[in-house]
């Protein structure tokens, strides 16, 4: 069980990332899910002075049963530009291809596990004070009492189908109002916003 204290945590659900290559990478031709995690990223660690280093972002990969780990006070040498995090992103799956890995660094700061039970027991292993979706019907943002640490469940595909919202509500998660004509990392730009101003370090949008 992993206890997070004043961490703000955005745990990212998808089916697959697509495999990434660095032919591609090159070209400029990311896909489109790799290119929706890579704003997720962007919006969940970068300011214009450098990374957030209250940020864990976890990537949970359901049918490629794994599970990638971002941690911010341990990232090097990450640059918020697309190259740079596809890059991140192909070593994690050159990592996953290794033979007999359970859960392991394998990077600066990146932590890569095959020990994978599912999206919803692995949300439960992360104990925080608040878990929140995003959700057309959920409460406003200035509705919601935020507590000391926080775990952000992002569907890279917006919004969550209902079966999915019934669990994370069934789990006593909180869902936050988002409008789904929006891309889902301005969600994580909305949190991280919100989250400066409370713990009174507002970066005057430069997220």
């Amino acid at each position: 069980m992993e206890r997070i204290i004043s961490m703000r945590c955005f745990s990212v659900l998808l089916n697959n990332i697509p495999i990434i290559t660095r032919k591609q990478i090159d070209l400029g031709f990311i896909e489109q899910t790799v290119s929706k995690l890579i704003a997720c990223i962007r919006a969940a660690f970068f300011l214009s002075q450098g990374v957030r280093r209250d940020v864990i972002f976890y990537i949970l990969v359901e049918d490629g049963n794994h599970m990638i780990k971002l941690v911010g006070d341990k990232l090097k040498y990450l640059g918020p530009d697309t190259r740079s995090i596809a890059m991140l992103l192909m070593k994690a799956q050159t990592g996953l291809k290794q033979q007999n890995i359970k859960e392991a660094m394998f990077r600066r700061g990146v932590y890569i596990s095959e020990n994978y039970v599912g999206a919803l027991e692995t949300l439960r292993k992360i104990t925080v004070d608040h878990v929140i979706f995003p959700n057309t019907k959920g409460k406003k943002i200035e509705k919601i009492t935020f507590r000391n640490s926080l775990n952000c469940i992002i569907p890279i595909e917006y919004p969550f189908p209902d079966f999915r919202i019934y669990q994370l509500v069934r789990e006593g998660y909180e869902e936050v109002f988002f409008r789904d004509i929006y891309p889902i990392d301005s969600f994580i730009v909305m949190i991280n916003n919100k989250l400066d101003v409370l713990r009174g370090n507002d970066n005057n949008g430069d997220n």
